[in-house]
C-alpha cells in the first residue's frame, strides 16, 4: 500500500486551463480546489461540483463554455493519483465567499446528454442477444462521446431471441428494458457505459479497508447496508468489492417492537457478513486542498446479498428499474 500524504490534485478544461494542487510545493499554501463527487449504480448521472478559488477573470473562460469536458483527478504525492471524475459542465458561475475570495464554482454531471437525447434505430436478426441489444444502444451513445466499460456478458447472453427485433426510440428506455429481464444495472462510470449484474462485482480482486488501509473510524450498519469513510481512494468505485473486517464495523441495534421486525430483517440480510466482502453501489468523494476533506464515502451491501438493500433500491440505486 502506497503511502496516503501530501496531496495531489488537478482540474482540466477540454480545450482550456488545467489547475493543479501538490501539497510539497509552497510549503502546503498552493492554489485552493474543493471538489465534491457522487458516484451510484444508476443510470442517472454521477454529479462533480468543482470549485477554484481566486483566480484571474481572464483563465476563467473556458469553463463557461457548458458541454465541454472537465476532468478531476486527486491523489497523493507520495503514492497514487485517480481521474475521479470525467464528464460535461452544465454550469460555471464566478462567486464571492466574502469581500476578498472569489470562487470558480463548475457544476458537471457524466454522460447526462448521451443518456438523456441518445436514439436508438436499428434491426436485428433472430437469433440475437441482450447483449446484442445493448451494443446497439452503444452505437448512438459513442457518436456522442460515450466510450465502452465493463459490460456482464454472461448476464446478457443467456436468451437468444428466436424473433428479430426493431429498436427504436431512446436508448434509456431501451436499456432499462434490458436490465428489468435480465437482472442488471446500467450506468456511466468515468464516461463509460457500464451494464453490471445485481448479483455481481466488477473484476479487478478486493480493496482491503482496514486502519493501515484508509478506513476512518468505524462502519456502520444500517438498513442501507454498510456505511463508512475512508482516506481518499479512487479505486472505490460502484460496484467493486471491498474486505472490511466483522470487528471493525459498528452493529446495529435490534428494533425489540414487533413493527421492527421487518427491518431487523434487512439487517440480517444485508448487513454484516461473515467473509468481510461487500459490493459498493455509493461513492461520494470530497476534498479540499486546504480543508480538512480529503475523503471517499461510500455504502456497501454484503456480497453474497446477491442484490442491493431495499433502502438503496428505492432511491434508485442498484436497482433493476433505476433507468426511470
Amino acid at each position: 500500500m502506497s503511502e496516503q500524504y501530501l496531496r495531489n490534485m488537478s482540474v482540466e478544461i477540454e480545450g482550456g486551463a488545467t489547475w493543479t494542487y501538490r501539497g510539497d510545493e509552497n510549503g502546503g499554501q498552493g492554489l485552493r480546489m474543493t471538489f465534491e463527487i457522487t458516484m451510484k449504480d444508476t443510470s442517472t448521472p454521477n454529479v462533480a461540483r468543482i470549485g477554484i478559488y481566486n483566480l484571474k477573470d481572464s483563465s476563467t473562460q473556458s469553463a463557461f463554455f457548458v458541454g465541454k469536458r472537465v476532468k478531476v483527478s486527486a491523489g497523493y504525492v507520495t503514492g497514487q493519483s485517480y481521474v475521479l471524475f470525467d464528464g460535461e459542465i452544465r454550469q460555471a458561475r464566478n462567486l464571492r465567499t466574502d469581500v476578498t475570495d472569489k470562487v470558480l464554482a463548475i457544476l458537471a454531471t457524466d454522460g447526462s446528454t448521451p443518456r438523456n437525447y441518445a436514439v436508438v434505430n436499428k434491426t436485428l436478426s433472430a437469433g440475437h442477444t441482450h447483449n446484442d441489444r445493448v451494443m446497439a444502444c452503444f452505437e448512438p451513445m459513442k457518436a456522442l462521446g460515450i466510450g465502452l466499460g465493463f459490460i456482464d456478458t454472461a448476464a446478457l447472453s443467456k436468451v437468444k431471441f428466436s424473433r428479430g427485433a426493431a429498436l427504436f426510440g431512446n436508448v434509456k428506455d431501451h436499456l432499462r428494458q434490458i436490465c428489468a429481464a435480465t437482472r442488471t444495472s446500467w450506468s456511466i462510470q468515468k464516461g463509460k457505459l457500464q451494464v453490471l449484474g445485481n448479483d455481481k462485482a466488477l473484476p479487478g480482486g478486493e480493496i482491503v479497508l482496514n486502519s493501515r488501509t484508509g478506513l476512518v473510524g468505524m462502519p456502520i450498519q444500517t438498513i442501507q447496508g454498510i456505511e463508512g469513510v475512508a482516506l481518499l481512494n479512487g479505486n472505490i468505485v460502484p460496484g467493486c468489492v471491498v474486505r472490511i473486517d466483522q470487528k471493525s464495523i459498528q452493529q446495529a441495534e435490534y428494533d425489540p417492537s414487533i413493527t421492527g421486525e421487518p427491518n431487523n430483517k434487512l439487517l440480517n440480510q444485508f448487513g454484516i457478513s461473515s467473509d468481510g466482502r461487500y459490493k459498493v453501489f455509493y461513492v461520494g468523494h470530497v476534498g479540499d486542498s486546504r480543508g480538512e476533506s480529503f475523503f471517499t464515502n461510500f455504502i456497501c451491501v454484503r456480497l453474497d446479498a446477491l442484490s442491493s438493500s431495499y433502502a438503496l433500491s428505492s432511491r434508485g440505486i442498484g436497482s433493476p428499474t433505476n433507468g426511470q
